[in-house]
């Protein structure tokens, strides 16, 4: 037996004795990937060497036909020469794996807003077992960007603000995905290296204006958790360009950075067709040019067709401009991943898992958990819970009875619409493709830049899919209140200046004893939508004529609930001053209109906090908890400039980070925090919960860290670790949070990772702004350490206080 076939062996013997029987060509042909739409056979006669990677888009019916895309894929790869290695295929799952019968969850932002990790790893490992049956064993998720500015279309995408949550979230996605053995998981890709949302003018693919030191501290955290915790085997790099260089050739970035300081091993992807960007950065002269550069700084597989990784890299090579050696390292990287998703042994889907992976119950209710916690409740002046014997309720809103506009971008729904309606073309990475037949231009709403959907194919495709198992949120309100008189009146549209529609909504709102108004965007890809990839805004605030919408309703004095639906927070202040109350719904996934109703009527305690600030004007933009010391919203101290504000506005955000509210209270207690640490141990913090209300509720319990004196400005506070508590009404738990010292560490003035001696102030809290109860400790000794090897969250435990 050869040796890389034999499976007893070490995967680094494998790869050598493989990458020993290839010639240049197949080398190459496994640095390259195709997006596999049609018949298998006809598609791979063009790389009769072999091919890497593939987008998986069969366009099936069923999960049954992906299945049998997936074996014939591999048939023709496997047998295509005397090698034939095993091509691995790839798909997005940030909320579920993007093809026809994949389990929907919230989106991203949504599933931040449940301050629940637990949640997603049980999300990934749902997304594992329906990835791995339908033989598709690469991710192209999670976003482990940290997102701070609203303008960027892509926040929706990302868990939040912060590094220390955002580390915990996509350490989880990691964990649930990938599995405890690769031969049963699927391969995680952490995206998008590094600093993305960082962006100038709020722009998507733009330059990122970050300085080394933030770069670390705050925007490799979430990825170096993953890789330290969690081994996260894949990478993809940012199409953003720090200090003057593209990410997608910076040898600093994808190796000095990545592999060197940060210690991965796996393997990198290019987002798709970041090598063209070189071309239009004025980097590169030509395609080979990238290419090369790009393969030299270590980008290993370039996604999703040859543009830089072509036959001008074999000529390169013979010509003497390139050393195979290159390509070889690329290869190595790209064979191991293979090796040890035991692809070689096993290329082909679990046909006999279908049914399991996709028809167990419990996948829709862990997306309705899911969605339930995701409901942040941020104001109530004892209007909610809603009582199911309310004789009229008027349903308000564009979002009240679409089924579309429940899912977010990266779903199939977003992803079918886009594919039916010819908005393929514009996608990021594939424009300029043959994309098929185009279908006619639909208008743009009246005064706006968005493309009216109203396509029959595309109603007809959700309602076939959907109708029946994903109910609207008016359809949920029926349902919970089978005896109230409900009316529905759409209003506006989601986006576009018609106030047509203003007349009857009012009219409804003045005969009803309740408004629950349904307002926000529409996120997805191209021209149809408000938010996404490459739709980004100079205005924060709700689309088209929704404010003034929002007003007509309040003036007609029924008391209203706003449900807020967008990927990013509400940012009005009207509706925040004056309605009475308000709840984010994010894009909840095909449980979400259960889930709203739920909340809106009582049966679910809301329970979800703002993974992000909510700033009152795009000018406060970017506007964060955590800032560092003289910056921001709260009061400057003694010796910091006085001159710190906005002549025209406050500083102070509308809802604040960590912020949410229940149908019951919580009252904090018996703080408990080791006085002593030294640099290299623990330290323990505790404090009891409290749920002194009539029902029974979950709280957020945070904990924040103030370095009081240190050698560098640090940040006003610290997310340092948090825990969702179930609690039942009139019951006291304890929640304990251990913290490695040097998860406080930070950059010294030589850039070296440092524990620092010195006096540090613990915090706990409801949110950021919330804290209930404070104390200090001490940090014993100065220590310089390793910062892949540090802590990055708390590790949390709950305990009963009942005997």
């Amino acid at each position: 037996m050869e040796k890389y076939k034999n499976s007893a062996l070490p995967i680094n013997e494998r790869v050598a004795d493989l990458v020993s029987k290839m010639t240049l060509e197949q080398k190459l042909a496994q640095l390259q990937c195709s997006m596999l739409m049609g018949n298998p056979a006809d598609i791979l006669q063009g790389f009769p060497n072999g091919l890497g990677e593939a987008t998986a888009m069969s366009g099936a019916q069923t999960v049954e036909e992906n299945a049998a895309f997936a074996k014939a894929v591999q048939d023709v790869a496997t047998h295509a020469n005397e090698i034939g290695i095993p091509i691995l295929l790839h798909a997005e799952a940030i909320t579920g794996v993007n093809t026809i019968g994949g389990t929907i969850f919230p989106s991203a932002i949504a599933l931040g807003a449940t301050w629940n990790p637990e949640i997603v790893e049980k999300m990934t490992d749902i997304i594992r077992k329906q990835m791995v049956a339908i033989g598709v064993r690469q991710a192209l998720s999670p976003v482990m960007d940290v997102a701070r500015d609203l303008r960027w279309g892509r926040v929706g995408e990302t868990y939040g603000e912060d590094p220390t949550h955002c580390a915990a979230f996509s350490t989880a996605f990691v964990k649930g995905l990938q599995g405890n053995d690769l031969k049963d998981g699927v391969v995680a890709t952490g995206k998008h290296f590094i600093g993305y949302a960082v962006s100038e003018g709020g722009l998507n693919m733009t330059t990122n204006p970050i300085t080394p030191r933030e770069l670390r501290e705050v925007y490799a955290k979430p990825f170096q958790a993953a890789i330290t915790e969690a081994n996260l085997e894949s990478m993809m790099n940012s199409y953003g360009t720090i200090d003057g260089e593209a990410v997608i050739t910076s040898e600093h970035i994808l190796n000095d950075l990545l592999r060197e300081e940060m210690g991965f091993d796996g393997v990198v992807v290019s987002d798709y067709m970041s090598i063209m960007r070189t071309i239009g950065l004025k980097i590169a002269g030509n395609p080979t040019e990238g290419g090369i550069a790009a393969l030299k700084a270590g980008l290993d597989s370039e996604l999703p067709m040859p543009f830089g990784y072509t036959q001008e890299l074999i000529e390169a090579v013979r010509s003497g401009d390139l050393e195979e050696k290159y390509i070889d390292r690329a290869l190595k990287r790209m064979l191991s991943t293979k090796f040890k998703l035991g692809l070689f042994e096993n290329p082909y889907p679990k046909p006999e898992t279908i049914t399991e992976a996709y028809g167990d119950k419990g996948c829709l209710e862990h997306s309705l958990k899911a969605a339930r916690e995701s409901i942040v409740l941020l104001k109530n002046e004892n209007i909610l819970p809603l009582s199911k014997d309310i004789k009229n309720i008027a349903v308000i809103g564009p979002h009240a009875d679409s089924i579309r506009l429940l899912f977010g971008g990266y779903t199939y729904p977003a992803m079918l619409e886009m594919a039916l309606t010819g908005g393929m073309a514009a996608m990021a990475g594939v424009m300029g493709m043959d994309m098929g037949e185009v279908p006619p231009q639909m208008p743009y709403f009246e005064g706006s830049n968005t493309v009216r959907q109203e396509d029959p194919k595309v109603i007809a495709a959700l309602n076939h899919i959907y109708r029946g198992k994903t109910p609207t949120i008016l359809e949920s309100i029926k349902a919970q209140c089978t005896n109230a008189n409900i009316s529905y009146v759409k209003g506006c549209d989601f986006a576009g200046t018609n106030r047509n529609g203003f007349a009857e909504a009012v009219e409804a709102a003045k005969n009803a004893d309740v408004v629950i108004l349904t307002l926000g965007g529409k996120y997805g890809w191209g021209e149809s939508a408000t938010i996404g990839e490459g739709i980004d805004n100079w205005d924060i605030g709700m689309p088209g004529i929704q404010e003034e919408f929002a007003k007509a309703i309040y003036e007609t004095g029924t008391p209203a609930v706003f449900v807020h639906m967008d990927a990013r927070p509400l940012c009005s202040e009207f509706v925040a001053e004056n309605f009475p109350a308000i709840i984010e719904n994010w894009f909840p996934g095909e449980t979400g209109g259960t889930a709203l109703a739920d909340v809106l009527f009582g049966d679910y305690n809301p329970s979800g906090r703002m993974p992000i600030t909510a700033p009152r004007f795009v000018g406060q933009t970017p506007t964060y908890a955590t800032y560092k010391n003289g910056n921001s919203y709260t009061k400057v101290g003694p010796g910091v400039m006085l001159l710190n504000y906005y002549i025209d506005g406050p500083k102070t955000p509308l809802f604040y980070f960590g912020e949410g509210k229940s149908y019951t209270e919580f009252t904090y207690s018996n703080l408990k925090v080791d006085k002593t640490v030294k640099s290299n141990g623990t330290i323990k913090v505790s404090c009891d919960i409290t749920n002194t209300g009539k029902i029974n509720g979950e709280e957020v319990v945070q904990v924040y860290v103030t370095d009081e004196l240190a050698t560098m400005v640090r940040p006003n506070k610290e997310l340092a670790g948090f825990k969702r508590v179930e609690i039942k009404a009139g019951e006291t738990k304890t929640v304990t949070f251990e913290m490695r010292a040097d998860q406080f560490a930070f950059l010294d003035t030589k850039m070296n990772w440092v524990v620092e001696a010195g006096t540090m102030t613990i915090a706990v809290g409801a949110s950021s702004e919330d804290i209930r109860l404070s104390d200090t400790f001490e940090i014993e000794d100065t220590t310089h350490i390793s910062g892949k090897d540090r802590g990055f969250y708390a590790k949390a435990e709950v305990f009963s206080n009942e005997v």
